[in-house]
């Protein structure tokens, strides 16, 4: 099967993705003014447009960076555990979880790599729920 673009769509297609000045400045100038949009969104409401566009993508990509501060700097850790490696040990798990979600795009659906890091990511998901309450320093 052969794919046929019409010619409006070539033209719409080059000054979209085009590096040439004639075609960029007006896409940063666009871009621009939406930057500054979302900064202030991000001042006075504490999240942009973008956050809840794909909350979950952000989620899914805040989640690991913060609880892996958490678990390098961990002073305490709740009081159902034993020590504080206990507590790093869950923090880590967690951090893996959220970290295998956002590689799942990397692989092809169903595959033994998908269906690997789906279920680390599940691990860590129950865990993350678990303990949520404790995700504190």
């Amino acid at each position: 099967m052969k794919i046929i673009y019409s010619e409006q769509f070539k033209k719409d297609l080059i000054r979209l993705f085009s590096s040439n000045l004639i075609y960029a400045i007006p896409r940063w100038v666009r871009d621009a003014k939406m930057e500054i949009k979302w900064a202030w969104q991000r001042v006075f409401r504490g999240f942009d447009d973008n956050w809840y566009w794909g909350l979950y993508h952000m989620i899914a990509l805040t989640v690991p960076k913060c609880v892996k501060e958490m678990r390098k700097n961990a002073y305490g850790y709740p009081g159902k555990l034993k020590n504080v490696k206990e507590w790093r040990e869950i923090l880590k798990k967690i951090e893996e979880g959220f970290e295998a979600f956002n590689k799942l795009e990397d692989c092809p659906y169903n595959s033994k790599r998908y269906k690997q890091r789906r279920k680390k990511f599940e691990e860590g998901m129950k865990l993350f729920v678990k303990w949520f309450e404790n995700l504190w320093d």
